[in-house]
Formats: structure tokens, C-alpha cells, sequence
């Protein structure tokens, strides 16, 4: 009987999730866990996982049908799992050696019904190069690990790259809202109620996923309007959140003020920060958003510092 179900939600990512369950299914031997796959669709990740499931050690399932969204893929897996303690993994986050071991032991030392266990995602190599990409794990935009240290740490920090809960909690809470569409929020918004519910999260930064995701400044102001637009929904569930200041003069006197680094390609963290929050703020103001819609205020300011962050570092 598995003692951890590590849950997977997947959508068109064949390549990379092979890779994912490849190194799951090492690292589970011998241990007492499972892997469920969760896939969108019909995508190539039904055969994929199908093909690398057979065995019993550890045992991999696959889901699939006509999911609408992380969330609801998520929720799927908790239903189907069979470990008294789930683990929410991206498809595309690889497990370091020691990874489910450390999960274990933390469920099996801290048994409560509200103890949960965060762990450490760090880009993986060659991503691990970009200093872009190593700001978004630490910086607060994608994952916030820079503020973090080990032991407790907020509720909004349920990060569903690499973090567990009791199942029956998760049950109880009435899983992930699927009302969360796509990758955006409905994580956080999870966190906030778990958080109303008493959830103890724990930061062990020893517990490590590498995080295979190739990106850029122009995809990740895509991103952050997408969770601009899902932000709306998260104020909606949960009025203690603060609402993103609007758009106005101060903000296009800060673009002004950043734009002549950007220009000389000595823009960084103060800028990629400056230009998410905007993409954001702009997004949740704007609902539903125009089609082609781009920044206004920040325009010039995301031009010149997307021209001189290419090339994008290899996938």
C-alpha cells in the first residue's frame, strides 16, 4: 500500500515528461509510493506514461479525459490516490535524488492532518545558466525561494512544483477550484483556504526538484497577463488578497526611469520586475482584454529590454 501519491498533471509536454517519470520511477524503487499521471486530453502523454507503466515498483497510473485545466487534472489525481499524503509535481520539474525520501520522512514524522511539506525547485541545467531564469525562482514572480528558509513558512507558499499534504486534508478542502482554468492562481488560492483550515506548510530546502522550463522576458509578460486575468478570480474567493494598484501616472514615470538601462542592455532584476507587475496590474484591469492586447505603459521599456535578453537560453 503506497504511502505517498505523487500527482502529475500533463499536457502536450511528451518530451519532457518522459524525462520527468523516468527519473520518478528510479528514484520511487523499492519506496512506497505511486505516480499518477494525469493528461489533458488526447495527447502523446497517454502513450508516453503508458509505455513506462507495467510495473509495480513504483506502480504508475494514467488518467486522462477531457479535463478543463491543472486544476481539475489535480483533482482528478486526489480522488484516484491511494497514499494517505499527496505529492504535487509539474511535469516538467525532475526529482533529485532523496526527493520522495524526504517527503516520506516528513509525513511519517509529522502526522497530522494539517502538516505539509514544501521543497525546493531550482531551475534545472542548462537553464540553471540564465540569470533571468534563476530571478524567477527566487524573485517572488514564478516562485518566491529567495525569502524563504527551512522550517515553517506561509500557506501562499503551497507551490504546486514540489509540495504535499495530507489527502484526506486535501479532500476535506474540496481540492483545487476548478474554476482555475489554466496554470495560474489556482494553486495560491488552494494555499488561502488550507490557511483558513490551519495547514502547517513546512520548508525543507534539502528536498529538491529541478525545474526544466525554458523561458524569456517576452513569454514570461505573456504568463503574467494570463495571471493578471486569473488574479480577478482569486480576489473574488478570497477578499483578503490585495488588489493590484491601477495603472497610472507613477507607473509610466518608473517605465521612464528604467528605460535608459534597458536601452544600453543593463536592465535587469528592477526592470523584469517592474514589467511583470505591470503586465499583471494591466491584465487584471482589463477584463475581458482586447484581443493582441500588449502593454501600454511598460511598451517601450519590455521592447528593449526583451531585445537585449536574446537569445533565450537552449531547450
Amino acid at each position: 500500500m503506497p504511502e505517498l501519491s505523487v500527482v502529475i498533471p500533463s499536457r502536450a509536454r511528451e518530451r519532457i515528461l518522459s524525462e520527468t517519470l523516468r527519473r520518478l520511477l528510479e528514484e520511487g524503487h523499492g519506496l512506497p509510493v505511486e505516480v499518477i499521471v494525469v493528461y489533458d486530453g488526447e495527447g502523446p502523454e497517454r502513450r508516453i506514461a503508458t509505455e513506462m507503466a507495467g510495473g509495480d515498483d513504483p506502480p504508475l497510473r494514467v488518467l486522462g479525459g477531457p479535463q478543463t485545466g491543472p486544476a481539475a487534472a489535480r483533482n482528478r489525481g486526489v480522488e484516484a490516490a491511494a497514499g494517505g499524503a499527496c505529492l504535487f509535481l509539474g511535469d516538467d520539474a525532475w526529482p533529485r535524488p532523496g526527493l520522495l525520501a524526504a517527503h516520506l520522512r516528513f509525513h511519517r514524522e509529522r502526522p497530522g492532518e494539517g502538516d505539509a511539506m514544501l521543497g525546493l525547485v531550482e531551475p534545472a541545467p542548462p537553464l540553471d545558466r540564465s540569470e533571468f531564469i534563476r530571478w524567477l525562482h527566487r524573485g517572488g514572480v514564478q516562485f518566491g525561494y529567495g525569502d524563504l528558509r527551512a522550517g515553517e513558512v506561509p500557506a501562499t507558499c503551497f507551490w504546486t512544483a514540489n509540495v504535499s499534504a495530507k489527502t484526506g486534508l486535501l479532500r476535506a478542502a474540496g481540492g483545487f477550484d476548478e474554476a482555475f482554468d489554466d496554470a495560474a492562481c489556482e494553486d495560491a488560492e488552494l494555499g488561502l483556504r488550507l490557511a483558513r483550515a490551519g495547514i502547517r506548510l513546512t520548508f525543507d530546502p534539502g528536498a529538491v526538484a529541478q525545474h526544466y522550463h525554458p523561458t524569456d522576458l517576452a513569454a514570461t509578460l505573456e504568463r503574467m497577463r494570463r495571471v493578471g486575468r486569473a488574479y480577478r478570480l482569486l480576489v473574488e474567493r478570497a477578499p483578503e488578497v490585495a488588489v493590484p494598484t491601477r495603472p497610472s501616472a507613477r507607473h509610466r514615470a518608473r517605465a521612464a526611469g528604467l528605460l535608459p538601462a534597458a536601452l544600453t542592455g543593463t536592465a535587469r532584476e528592477a526592470t523584469w520586475r517592474f514589467l511583470c507587475d505591470e503586465a499583471l496590474r494591466e491584465a487584471y484591469w482589463e477584463v475581458p482584454p482586447p484581443p493582441g492586447r500588449r502593454l501600454r505603459i511598460g511598451d517601450p521599456l519590455a521592447r528593449a529590454a526583451i531585445r537585449h535578453q536574446r537569445p533565450r537560453v537552449p531547450g
